[in-house]
């Protein structure tokens, strides 16, 4: 039998939140679910975790989002011990963290995959939880205030800088793709074209252009033609940024030609869109 845990007893319901550090030592995992959620990062060791049915290899910087609907349990990958940091929080704090990324966040990519959410962490990522990790175990036990708003600035930074690139497996993009989606939206990486993508992916331009015609169903110049576009269009609407500032920041370096691709998408000219918008 399936044993339910409750947020009443595994959350703070003061806070709506929580945090636990565990090692496999001196823990015993059974089959449970819970009326509340989690996130569980792998801090060292490796483990098996046995996940809606299906067993899934965890290591080092491994970070998984547990629903409530999940059902779950850990094992030992090996003789060595393991240990990881789980934050739990109530429906209502999901919620309201939902409520504020709005509409534009891909909730249902998280809470509708067939497989509990899980991705690796950067090296980066890692350290700067460890950081924000050890400030909130600095505070007094009794300020209650104070962690509950840390524990939820860090549950809303994992959302909003680490869920949010989460693809599920269901459609089989490779994590590197992922991963350079994802840093191409910066424009010191979009505006440098093509050969910063090959650069950023450490493959070949052959191998980065069959990969985003596969799965995303474009040429790469197409794509970062969109995220150029994307950020013509939101210099347009929220700054005064003269017009050719704007197209030469974004990396085009024919005015003519980006002004033929948005009037395409557009169906008006950039001047007559920064009008429309003001």
């Amino acid at each position: 039998m399936i044993k339910l845990l409750t947020a009443e007893r595994f959350v703070d319901m003061n806070t709506g939140c929580s945090y636990r550090y565990v090692n496999s030592e001196t823990e015993r995992f059974k089959f449970h679910t819970h009326d509340y959620y989690e996130i569980f990062i792998m801090l060292e060791g490796r483990a098996v975790h046995f996940i809606n049915g299906e067993e899934v290899r965890l290591n080092s910087r491994d970070i998984v989002f547990i629903r409530a609907s999940d059902f779950h349990h850990y094992a030992p990958l090996t003789k060595e011990p393991f240990s990881f940091l789980n934050i739990t929080f109530t429906k209502e704090t999901m919620d309201l963290i939902f409520s504020y990324l709005a509409e534009g966040y891909p909730k249902r990519r998280l809470m509708n995959s067939k497989y509990a959410p899980m991705m690796t962490l950067t090296g980066e990522e890692f350290e700067s939880i460890s950081r924000e990790m050890e400030k909130i175990r600095a505070l007094l036990p009794e300020d209650s205030k104070r962690r509950k708003t840390a524990l939820r600035i860090l549950i809303m930074k994992l959302f909003s800088d680490v869920f949010e690139r989460f693809i599920p497996r269901e459609r089989e993009i490779p994590e590197w793709l992922v991963l350079l989606s994802d840093k191409m939206e910066s424009r010191t990486n979009f505006e440098g074209g093509i050969s910063r993508m090959s650069e950023l992916s450490g493959k070949s331009r052959e191998h980065v252009a069959r990969s985003i015609k596969k799965y995303y169903g474009k040429t790469p110049s197409e794509f970062i033609n969109e995220l150029r576009l994307n950020y013509i269009t939101n210099m347009l609407k929220n700054s005064n940024h003269k017009i050719l500032d704007i197209v030469l920041e974004a990396g085009f370096n024919n005015l003519s030609y980006a002004s033929v691709l948005f009037l395409k998408r557009y169906g008006m000219t950039m001047s007559e869109f920064r009008r429309n918008n003001l």
